[in-house]
């Protein structure tokens, strides 16, 4: 069974579940911290350690994303650090229905008879959704301070792996464009 989750996981990841259209993010984040004085980061493993297991090269693909951005940031791995950083990656079929769908069919028969018909009736889909949930705690009091979410339909084409590099990286871009968040002063 778990190998069987396994290769799902697998192959929802390498689709193009990190392209940029249908994307639906969000952000949140306590406001009583002062982002400004974060200058170092550390992994926390454990929340991701399921996916990264199942999805390696995925996993290695996200990591790099995350880093490469607080890093643009102006944060530094270290060991003893400010904050950690860690992510999550689910995945949920979703159904949905329309009300409106139809057809017009047409056929001429033998001594040119013909008949029309019409149809129409209730269309149920079924989408997968994949999210990528990225924390980041503090360290000093072991509390969330800030967390993404990102929600998008999950294709069914395979990417390559440098494509799905790109998408994830761009993804991953837009995330941490609103970091640190912008407070009131």
């Amino acid at each position: 069974m778990l190998n069987k989750f396994a290769k799902i996981l697998f192959v929802f990841s390498s689709l193009i579940l990190f392209s940029c259209s249908n994307v639906k993010s969000s952000y949140d984040y306590d406001s009583a911290v002062d982002f400004t004085i974060l200058k170092t980061y550390q992994w926390d493993t454990h929340p991701s350690a399921a996916f990264s297991n199942a999805n390696p090269l995925v996993a290695k693909r996200i990591v790099k994303a995350i880093e490469d951005n607080l890093k643009r940031k102006g944060l530094l791995e270290a060991e003893v650090a400010d904050i950690k950083i860690s992510y999550q990656v689910n995945f949920e079929k979703k159904l949905s229905t329309s009300n409106i769908s139809g057809g017009v069919g047409m056929s001429v028969g033998r001594y040119n008879r013909g008949s029309v018909s019409l149809s129409s009736g209730n269309q149920i889909r079924e989408t997968t959704e994949g999210t990528l949930m990225i924390d980041m705690v503090a360290t000093s009091s072991n509390s969330l301070i800030w967390r993404s979410t990102t929600t998008k339909p999950v294709s069914g084409r395979d990417a390559s792996p440098e494509e799905s590099e790109k998408r994830i990286g761009q993804l991953i871009f837009s995330v941490f464009e609103n970091f640190p968040p912008k407070q009131a002063q």
